[in-house]
């Protein structure tokens, strides 16, 4: 499947987009996915683009699993968004780490930038891992069902996806204190067939129910 580009955001200010009118309400219905690309812009002028994080577990439009690298993204779409991420920060005049958030049809593999941030967010703010030595998982948990305190964040990284879930289990069965609404949440996610063999967003949700 080839990558195809639908909008790009430029330094001019365009904002022009198609689909779900923020970026904050989750991904739309049927097999849109949510990915961000992490920019390094050092100080020697190098610009690099890490691999894909995809905000892969969602509830109540917010995101609780980002995991990096994104399950079945096809090398060839992936490499496009690095390629489109490296053009807006270079574009921008970004220094130092930034992230472009993309929005990826899975039928079609038209993808379009939803957002750039100098600041690193969702998925994010921890540098990617390598790629051929690490899978990662960034986990946010509440303590409780006030959503007005701050959530826990827990990263796990593992050899294999296999192991980064195996291990994201464990740490979340042994968290202290009372088991938060999210934390039962995502154990019933990762623990799911249908996580384990890659689904991500809304087609988790249909799949999971």
């Amino acid at each position: 499947m080839g990558a195809k580009v639908s909008t790009v955001m430029s330094s001019g200010g365009a904002t022009s987009r198609r689909g779900p009118p923020t970026d904050f309400a989750g991904p739309a219905a049927g097999r849109e996915r949510r990915l961000d690309i992490h920019v390094f812009h050092s100080d020697a002028g190098e610009l690099s683009s890490g691999r894909a994080w995809e905000r892969c577990v969602w509830r109540d439009a917010r995101v609780l699993i980002a995991e990096c690298p994104a399950p079945h993204l096809p090398a060839s779409i992936e490499s496009a968004l690095r390629a489109v991420a490296a053009d807006v920060a270079r574009d921008r005049g970004w220094q130092g780490m930034g992230t472009v958030a993309f929005a990826l049809d899975d039928r079609s593999g038209v993808f379009r930038v939803i957002g750039a941030d100098a600041q690193p967010h969702s998925g994010s703010a921890m540098v990617s891992p390598d790629p051929d030595n690490a899978h990662a998982l960034e986990m946010r948990i509440d303590g409780c069902v006030d959503r007005r305190l701050p959530c826990t964040r827990l990263l796990v990284c593992g050899a294999t996806r296999g192991e980064a879930l195996r291990r994201a289990y464990r740490a979340l069965s042994e968290m202290p204190g009372p088991a938060g609404v999210d934390r039962a949440f995502l154990m019933n996610r990762i623990a799911s067939r249908a996580y384990c063999s890659g689904l991500t967003g809304t087609r988790l949700d249909q799949a999971v129910g």
